[in-house]
């Protein structure tokens, strides 16, 4: 007896899932564990109230920014709108620090003031006339979409658990109270690799004063606004998969304990796909020049967050550029150039704030290189890179998953979407420039980059940044499988079907 295909692929998508939130679900009961260790936050009204009431200043100010009528007035549009207008705060007082030496939150009052004027002009941008995409209305009620919200309230929960992860006390957290101490951003000085961009740090220092969330109200309220977003990517290439493929982005270990451990790669994650999102949209998200002013802040965010993931982020605009032959298109120009603003900004700082990287792209003088070593060396990569993609619970059974629908595809010939496939082909080509550089540093013998340690810890939380791209892919080919074949769905300007 043979079963109908559509059976088949539920059965094995059904199973796939189910692991994934399995270890989702038992990696949840382990952070709450260690918050409830770590104890908790006194309950302040007034500082909670002035996080609250940022929050919802901004929220307000991206409703205000929605155009005055048509298509644009949409959820997904006003959570775009939410994360490039937080990280617009977040550089103006990057910029006022830079060029005064301080830190002024006079700047927050005076910043939101001047966005809602701005917004009276934005808001009156034209939008472009097309016609709406053929997709079944959302059913916000479905079960995974249920689930998935789920999960995120679970990190709400760790708002009143103290900063306990490693990282978030010695760099991300500690910069934030240390800008409050200091009122400039020669706090870097007094935690850990002060060369870091500062720019999560930042965010972080808006709500330091508030002996209850520390500043983490924000940050967490952007990663729900990023759930509405990566929805609507996804109901672009599959529709049916749709609040299943938002389930997996928010049980994923590395997406979830990023988020609630306040370390810097969720940001990037969240600030590279609006950038990429803003390039291939169709009119829903921004009219065109939003969408370009908004590249423009989300490639700052992401080399002002971590420069680390610079290579990936250009590698990954690259590919998009290529595939649809957009040789001239703004958006991903602009990306790129805010990119290099806000990386130069940093590297060309005042001299008071310059210090040696902690893990410098030097070799070390005291170790002679040899072929054997380094031969050794790259198995030792491999091994590491290997497992923490196909073996570790930061991404569960997610690349198990991605082969057999891909194999299956390709075996059935079922073919993809252009904008799904367009995602991942720079998802994985971010991955894959990511194992690149460790492979270089690893292979020259660079003295920490090339150790276990580094590369189980570092490499994992590296392809976080491009891991929604690859999940939209992976998604789209399970909705492929469960048609009779390939369903017309809009992609990017100028794409071409695979």
């Amino acid at each position: 007896m043979t079963l109908p295909r559509p059976r088949a692929v539920w059965i094995a998508l059904g199973t796939l899932t189910a692991a994934q939130v399995g270890i989702g679900t038992w990696r949840a009961g382990v952070m709450l564990r260690e918050g409830l260790a770590a104890g908790e936050q006194p309950f302040v009204l007034a500082g909670v109230a002035g996080e609250l009431a940022l929050s919802v200043a901004i929220a307000a100010l991206a409703w205000w920014w929605l155009p005055v009528s048509g298509r644009g007035r949409s959820l997904v549009a006003w959570a775009v709108r939410f994360v490039l207008l937080a990280w617009t705060l977040a550089l103006a007082h990057y910029a006022f620090a830079l060029t005064t030496g301080s830190l002024r939150p006079i700047v927050t009052p005076i910043a939101i003031a001047l966005l809602a004027a701005l917004g009276a002009w934005v808001r009156r941008w034209s939008q472009p006339t097309l016609p709406a995409a053929a997709c079944p209305a959302p059913d916000t009620r479905h079960p995974a979409l249920l689930l998935a919200a789920a999960f995120w309230v679970f990190q709400l929960t760790h708002l009143v658990f103290p900063y306990h992860f490693t990282d978030a006390q010695d760099i991300w957290a500690c910069r934030a109270f240390k800008f409050a101490e200091h009122g400039a951003l020669t706090g870097v000085f007094d935690c850990l690799d002060p060369a870091r961009p500062p720019l999560y740090s930042v965010m972080l220092w808006l709500g330091a004063g508030d002996p209850t969330f520390q500043g983490r109200l924000l940050p967490t309220l952007m990663v729900g606004a990023f759930g509405f977003l990566f929805y609507h990517l996804l109901r672009r290439v599959a529709p049916r998969l749709a609040p299943w493929g938002v389930l997996w982005l928010f049980v994923t270990d590395h997406v979830m304990k990023g988020a609630v451990s306040f370390y810097a790669g969720v940001p990037v994650m969240i600030a590279a796909t609006v950038a990429i999102a803003l390039a291939v949209d169709d009119g829903v998200l921004a009219p065109r020049r939003l969408a370009i002013i908004g590249a423009v802040i989300a490639g700052a965010a992401v080399a002002l967050i971590r420069r680390d993931g610079l290579p990936e982020f250009a590698v990954a605009g690259a590919v998009v550029m290529m595939r649809t032959r957009a040789w001239r298109e703004p958006r991903l120009w602009a990306a790129a150039a805010g990119a290099a603003v806000g990386y130069l900004s940093w590297t060309l700082r005042p001299a008071v704030l310059h210090a040696p990287p902690l893990f410098a792209p030097t070799l070390d003088p005291q170790a002679p290189w040899t072929l054997a070593a380094a031969a050794h060396a790259m198995g030792r990569l491999l091994y590491g890179a290997q497992g923490q993609v196909f073996s570790h619970y930061g991404y569960g059974v997610f690349a198990w998953g991605w082969i057999v629908v891909a194999v299956w595809a390709a075996r059935r010939a079922t073919g993809n979407v252009p904008l799904a496939t367009l995602m991942g082909l720079a998802g994985l080509a971010a991955w894959l420039a990511t194992l690149a550089l460790y492979a270089i540093l690893t292979f020259t013998g660079h003295p920490q980059m090339s150790t276990l340690f580094i590369i189980r810890t570092g490499f994992g939380r590296h392809l976080v940044h491009f891991y929604p791209l690859c999940l939209l892919h992976a998604v789209s080919l399970g909705e492929r499988l469960l048609s009779a074949g390939p369903t017309a769905s809009p992609g990017p300007p100028g794409a071409h079907p695979s």
